[in-house]
């Protein structure tokens, strides 16, 4: 079965009215002066997140804030060891998968590139994207729940029918808040991060006069950013919240409120009170310091924040087009095969 485009064709409608720039992406990528034609700071084109820094910092390294140049070199030689073996060919006598195992989407991995420098700010190589707590760690709160722990408390069960699926399970949005996605782990993991050229990490930036559109490749995902300054009542949640932004000096600040509650989903779960306020600050001709704060005290003790180094694209890479087939059969089997083992056919 082909994808369901139907729910992006209103993402093309908006993406074309916003834009209404006659550019191509070749066009778009070379958009690297300093401001655009209406005097705002130009982060036009397409950035990435090439980094293996996990968001949390390891629990072994308590406070430690900084990697020492040793540390950066020996987690780069772990980085590479463990991408050449997992380019290796796969043994094919191996045994069968054990009874009750898990079997995850390696093989997509394969065909990625792991990320294998670590992000470096002001000179330091952090230990983690996170900057406050101290502690590098998100600050959750006990017992916190959101609503798809709510509704499983509730006895809700997940296959139940699709709303009790996630965002992500139902191909409406990743599930996260943010356009460049968060990064967990690192290569302390044997897994890894996800792949550099992981859609996850990509994003396209385009500015008019009157609003920013931020386009991630995961998800085909896009978000609109009024340039304005005050929330627009009476318009209900929203996937991916509602978004305004002013310019300052060289950076964009953006604050976003009014999700949807069914967005939340781990590792950033949120509550109807979850904020989140962003900085892009165009440091180079090709990277920008990427800065944001989480405030939702339903589910976590204090705001949290952190910054990600993002790079410009290499002239060589393109963002593509994101199909999430998952939505279009594996729901419905899911479902169905739910339904049959409750009338007992399983």
């Amino acid at each position: 079965m082909f994808p369901d485009y139907t729910k992006y064709s209103l993402s093309l409608i908006i993406f074309i009215l916003i834009i209404s720039l006659p550019v191509n992406a070749q066009v778009v990528q070379e958009l690297t002066s300093e401001l655009t034609e209406h005097g705002h700071p130009n982060f036009q084109g397409y950035w990435t997140n090439p980094f293996q820094t996990p968001l949390e910092r390891p629990l072994a390294l308590g406070d430690q804030r900084v990697y020492s140049k040793s540390e950066v070199e020996d987690l780069r030689e772990l980085a590479i060891a463990l991408d050449k073996k997992r380019r290796s060919p796969i043994d094919p006598k191996r045994s069968a998968p054990k009874i009750g195992g898990e079997i995850n989407n390696q093989a997509d991995g394969n065909f990625e590139i792991m990320p294998i420098e670590l992000a470096q700010i002001s000179g330091e190589f952090r230990t983690s994207l996170i900057v406050k707590p101290k502690s590098g760690r998100i600050p959750w709160r006990r017992g916190a729940r959101d609503i798809h722990q709510i509704w499983r408390g509730e006895g809700k069960g997940r296959f139940d029918g699709p709303e009790g699926l996630t965002p992500l399970d139902r191909c409406l949005t990743p599930g996260g808040q943010l356009p460049l996605l968060y990064m967990f782990g690192g290569v302390e993991s044997e897994l890894g991060n996800p792949a550099g050229d992981n859609p996850v990490r990509n994003i396209q930036i385009v500015q008019n006069k009157d609003y920013v559109l931020i386009l991630s490749e995961y998800f085909s995902l896009y978000r609109v950013i009024r340039l304005d300054d005050d929330f627009r009542s009476g318009l209900g949640r929203k996937w991916m919240g509602d978004s305004i932004g002013y310019y300052e000096g060289n950076s964009l600040f953006v604050h976003t409120k009014n999700f949807r509650e069914e967005q939340s989903i781990s590792p950033m779960r949120s509550s109807p009170d979850f904020e989140v306020k962003e900085i892009y600050t165009r440091i180079s001709e090709d990277e920008i310091l990427f800065k944001y704060e989480i405030t939702d005290l339903n589910i976590y003790t204090e705001p949290w924040s952190a910054e990600i180094p993002i790079q410009r694209m290499g002239a060589d890479q393109k963002l593509y087009e994101y199909a999430c087939h998952e939505g279009n059969y594996s729901v419905p089997i899911m479902l169905r095969t739910a339904r049959m083992e409750e009338a007992g056919l399983l």
